[in-house]
């Protein structure tokens, strides 16, 4: 073991040795015979003056020939610190912004110039919600990537805190597993989840609804939902004013009872009706206990339930886990579109493409083509409403214990982004605005974490950066939005006076 003596003595030796180099080796170096090069060594005085003016001190390397004199190499050294140090903070400010601009840009919607109109008029419906006393819904529909209301609980928080409204928005009545973090669902009886991903299909005429899952009564007796404030929900979500039951096929006599705690409120008889038929509440104050009794001989479908409030924005978490798109080629179109009419939907966010990494090849034409067909019922089935497709994120996978990122989801956002364009819809670069390949590694192990140690989910942290990046980009074109709202406003004032 070195004694830190020893150690002492070690130092001492060292800098009596670069002293006596500095002391018998003269200015102009040692030459090197006829080599043309020469030794050189820092001065006493060039080190005491150095140290006493706060200069730096510059070390030349030796140059080919004696041409290369000390003090050129200086002169040169002191010409390339006046052009940094002459970088203006204008200067300093354009490269900043740049880099802010390239930012910006992938934080925003690609779209064909047709899609602007249905924007705006989408503006113009979340602006006015309130004074129209109506909920103008956005459906946020994908896969696992946001299911539980990973990503949506931000976003329509974001859109609620802008535009008014409040609760979590249309809910399944059947959530044995508690996925749906914003409010809890607690089901006593015998209930069933149907979904349109899931086989066999049993729900006569494919009729799935909005949602793409319907819930039925098992136990034909008496049956409850409870619904309660989850401690997870945002604030805005965490109340709700009106509640929407909404109900298909009734074949036989069905009781609804409602509760607000333990007192009852409402009881109704309902008759048979092939239609949609819709059960409501209005409260005064926001329930944090609300409950349902059923009595039935049959079950009808339970197409959802909604918790919003009376004006404002709603935004629907969907999610479908395991798929690649919404199914709506399986579904029931006719009442999909009655649904969406019967909701006021504003806007539509596609999410998916998680599902389709595992599948590896060349060419995702035919993801392409399925997801454009998608697009097109959408679009049949809710005329005028904007879509927005958000592309798939990035994912990695771990391999031998090692974590690895793959190389083509490049090649799937792309096949998204195609049939976005090609059925006029908007699309939203995820897998960019992460920073491209290999950036979910980052995300996993980076400070904050924002991803799931599966390389494929975000977690919290990284679903309410994803909302934020989305409604910054959904209202990107607010501001040009609401000029040219001005400008028309103006316009048509000067015409009337004139």
């Amino acid at each position: 073991m070195i004694k830190p003596p020893k150690i002492f003595l070690y130092y001492m030796l060292v800098l009596m040795l670069f002293g006596a180099l500095a002391y018998f080796i003269p200015d102009e170096g040692i030459g090197l015979g006829n080599t043309g090069y020469r030794i050189r060594w820092f001065s006493v005085k060039h080190i005491l003056d150095g140290c006493k003016s706060g200069e730096p001190m510059v070390q030349a390397r030796s140059g080919i020939n004696d041409s290369l004199a000390m003090g050129s190499v200086v002169a040169q050294d002191s010409a390339l610190y006046t052009k940094i140090d002459s970088l203006s903070a204008d200067s300093i400010g354009v490269v900043a912004s740049l880099k802010e601009d390239s930012i910006v840009q992938k934080l925003k919607m690609q779209y064909p110039s047709s899609f602007k109109r249905m924007l705006y008029s989408f503006y113009r419906k979340i602006e006015s919600a309130q004074e129209d006393n109506k909920v103008i819904r956005i459906l946020h529909m994908g896969d696992s990537q946001i299911e539980g209301d990973r990503i949506t609980k931000f976003l329509r928080e974001r859109f609620q805190t802008n535009f008014k409204g409040s609760g979590p928005g249309l809910i399944p009545l059947y959530d044995p597993q508690k996925q749906f973090s914003s409010v809890w669902i607690t089901n006593k009886g015998a209930w069933s989840q149907h979904e349109v991903y899931k086989y066999p299909r049993l729900i006569k005429g494919y009729q799935y609804g909005l949602m793409g899952k319907v819930v039925k009564i098992d136990s034909m007796r008496k049956s409850r939902v409870l619904v309660s404030r989850s401690y997870m929900a945002q604030p805005k979500a965490s109340k709700f004013y009106k509640s929407r039951l909404l109900l298909k096929n009734i074949e036989k006599p069905f009781v609804v009872k409602a509760y607000w705690g333990d007192d009852l409120i409402s009881s109704d008889s309902l008759e048979t009706d092939d239609n949609i038929t819709e059960v409501s509440w209005t409260f005064a104050r926001a329930p944090r206990k609300f409950a349902l009794d059923f009595e039935c001989e049959q079950s009808p479908l339970f197409l959802g339930m909604s918790l919003d409030s009376l004006c404002g924005v709603a935004v629907d978490n969907i999610s479908m886990r395991g798929q690649s798109s919404p199914r709506l080629d399986k579904t029931d179109t006719l009442l999909y579109k009655s649904m969406a009419e019967y909701m006021d939907i504003g806007l539509v966010i596609l999410q998916y493409g998680t599902n389709m990494v595992p599948t590896i090849t060349e060419n995702y034409g035919f993801y392409s083509l399925t997801f454009y067909r998608q697009l097109e019922i959408l679009k049949k089935t809710m005329p005028g409403v904007p879509v927005l497709v958000v592309g798939v994120g990035d994912v990695g996978r771990l391999k031998g214990g090692k974590a690895q990122a793959y190389s083509h989801i490049f090649k799937i956002k792309e096949a998204q982004k195609q049939a976005a364009f090609k059925a006029g819809c908007a699309f939203f670069d995820l897998f960019e605005a992460m920073g491209g390949e290999g950036s979910i590694l980052k995300w996993v192990t980076g400070h904050p974490k924002l991803a799931m140690s599966d390389y494929t989910h975000f977690n919290r942290a990284g679903g309410k950066k994803v909302a934020a990046w989305l409604y910054k980009a959904i209202m990107s074109d607010y501001g040009d939005y609401v000029k040219n709202e001005h400008f028309v406003e103006e316009k048509q004032t000067i015409l009337s006076s004139n």
